[in-house]
C-alpha cells in the first residue's frame, strides 16, 4: 500500500529548495484570515523550516508536506498541526494553488494526509478550524465526510469585522 501517493499527486517531504513556493502559499494574504495568520512567514523563515525539517511528527508536533503531481509540479501544501500523541487527534489543513484549484487536487491531497495519519501516526481523529467566509473549504471537508462539530461565535476579527470559526471533525 502506498501512504502518500495515488493516481494523480503525492505527497513528499519539505526540501530546502521549496522555500520560495512556501513562501508564495504564506504570503496569500487572502488565505490569512482562514488560517488565522496575522503576518506572513519571511523566505528567510521558510528556508530554515525547510532546512531543519525535523521528520518526527510526532516528537515537533506538527508536519508539512508538499503537496505535487506525478511529474514533480508542486499544486500545494498540506499540513498536520498541533499534533497530539496522547489523545491521537491533530488538526489537518490543505493550501492548494490558486491555479490548480477545482480539480480535485484538495480533496485527493486532505484523503492522503488521512491514510498518512491513520497507517503511520495511528492517530484515530483528524479536526479542521475554518472561517465561515471559506466556502471551498467548507464544502472540501463537508464533501470528505467531516462533521460540522461546533462554531465559535465571532471567533475571528478582520479590522472591524468579526467571523465565526467552524469546527469540522471525522473519525480516520
Amino acid at each position: 500500500m502506498k501512504f502518500l501517493e495515488d493516481d494523480s499527486i503525492r505527497l513528499r517531504a519539505v526540501e530546502p529548495t521549496d522555500a520560495d513556493r512556501l513562501w508564495e502559499a504564506e504570503a496569500d494574504s487572502r488565505q490569512w484570515l482562514d488560517n488565522g495568520m496575522s503576518a506572513p512567514f519571511s523566505r528567510e523563515n521558510l528556508r530554515h523550516y525547510a532546512s531543519s525539517y525535523d521528520a518526527d511528527p510526532i516528537r515537533s508536533g506538527q508536519l508539512r508536506l508538499i503537496c505535487e503531481t506525478k511529474d514533480g509540479v508542486i499544486i500545494g501544501i498540506a499540513d498536520l498541526y498541533d499534533i497530539s500523541a496522547t489523545n491521537r487527534t491533530a488538526f489537518v489543513g490543505i493550501y492548494i494553488f490558486e491555479q490548480y484549484r477545482q480539480q480535485g487536487y484538495a480533496h485527493s491531497c486532505l484523503e492522503l494526509m488521512e491514510i498518512y495519519a491513520r497507517m503511520l501516526l495511528n492517530l484515530r481523529i483528524l479536526a479542521a478550524k475554518i472561517s465561515e467566509t471559506n466556502k471551498a473549504s467548507i464544502t472540501l471537508f463537508e464533501h470528505s465526510d467531516y462533521k460540522h462539530v461546533g462554531t465559535l461565535p465571532e471567533w475571528l476579527l478582520a479590522g472591524k469585522e468579526t467571523h465565526s470559526l467552524l469546527l469540522f471533525c471525522k473519525r480516520i
